[in-house]
């Protein structure tokens, strides 16, 4: 009875070494490690970098990104009459950074629909910001 114990325990240890090590590896594989010096001092515990902020962003590359597809160079592939030009959006009583946000977050029909958590407020901002700065 004991050894089968002890046989069972070996073959738990080696298959917990065989899981932990495949996962080890395949993280230095992903994460490739520079060479260390031996002369260098003992490098500083690594601290987290904060998550890259899609607020780091432009309002062209934002734009860009979710709505030149439909609306390049201004224009409209769906509705050709809707325009992202000044006289356009005034035609329609868009005339500010919110209205535009108010039309990305409740469009009319054949736009999709741009919530705060695929388009953040800030970012929602700058492309309208951009679009009432670009489009004449």
């Amino acid at each position: 009875m004991q050894r089968r114990l002890v046989v069972t325990l070996a073959i738990l240890a080696l298959v917990a070494t065989g899981v932990t090590g495949c996962k080890k590896k395949s993280e230095e594989q992903a994460q490739p490690q520079p060479p260390q010096s031996t002369t260098a001092a003992p490098a500083a515990p690594a601290t987290p970098q904060p998550a890259a902020s899609a607020t780091a962003t432009t309002g062209e590359q934002l734009f860009k990104q979710h709505c030149a597809a439909c609306h390049p160079n201004g224009g409209n592939t769906i509705t050709p009459a809707k325009t992202l030009s000044k006289k356009a959006m005034a035609d329609r009583n868009i005339k500010s950074t919110d209205d535009i946000v108010k039309i990305m977050r409740n469009p009319g029909p054949g736009m999709n629909k741009f919530d705060e958590g695929m388009i953040p407020k800030d970012d929602a901002n700058k492309i309208g910001d951009y679009i009432l700065a670009t489009f004449p």
